[in-house]
């Protein structure tokens, strides 16, 4: 009953904004997809040296939630002088992490972490993966785990040793969906309460994630 009120919740708050929420199934199981925008090392969120992030969370009939992540890294990346001016060498991403944190119970279900060739559960921090070098125009592999939590929206990192990297949610980039101990429906209520008591836009502007449908973020910010 917890978790169904978790997921409730998450819908409850895409309403309270006004916005649409996709269902992938009859029952009201959560399938959703989209892509997020990571910022180079220089803040730039736009052409071949923001990495994107194409993202999936699956419910299934168990209540567990399978968040999985590809990291795609743009034809014509390119290493970056100091100054943020192109070099003619080819930049790699090689590492993706995500931020939420892993030690609230069942936040992650241990043993869930797959697609790395290296996986870490960093606690309070989240989890993070490596994997083989992807060049201009690859895509690194399914990078994925479970949790019994609904999703929010956190942070993400990806990496290599030069810049444009690391390419990351903020300052300038996208938010990514985790795992999220969303209120009970009481503390929920008073939030919705809150809302409809703000302008439209500063609701929206919130909550949204990319993509279109509302989530709220994982750690508070807007």
């Amino acid at each position: 009953m917890h978790l169904k009120r978790l997921t409730a919740a998450a819908f409850a708050t895409a309403l309270f904004t006004g916005l649409p929420c996709q269902t992938g199934h009859a029952q009201g199981l959560l399938n959703e997809s989209g892509q997020a925008t990571l910022a180079d090392a220089f803040g730039t969120a736009t052409g071949p040296e923001a990495l994107t992030v194409g993202w999936s969370v699956v419910e299934n009939s168990s209540d567990i939630y399978t968040y999985s992540y590809i990291v795609q890294n743009p034809t014509g990346d390119l290493l970056l002088n100091g100054d943020g001016s192109p070099t003619s060498t080819s930049e790699i991403v090689d590492a993706f992490s995500v931020q939420f944190d892993a030690t609230i119970p069942g936040a992650y279900q241990a043993g869930t972490q797959t697609g790395g060739l290296t996986d870490q559960d960093n606690g309070v921090a989240g989890l993070s993966w490596s994997f083989a070098a992807v060049n201009p125009g690859g895509s690194s592999p399914s990078l994925s785990f479970q949790s019994v939590l609904a999703p929010g929206l956190g942070n993400a990192n990806a990496t290599d040793d030069n810049p444009p990297s690391p390419w990351r949610s903020t300052p300038g980039g996208q938010q990514v969906p985790v795992p999220l101990a969303v209120p009970e429906p009481d503390t929920l209520a008073l939030v919705a309460g809150a809302l409809l008591m703000m302008p439209f836009r500063r609701a929206v502007g919130r909550f949204i994630r990319p993509g279109g449908s509302a989530i709220p973020p994982a750690d508070g910010t807007h």
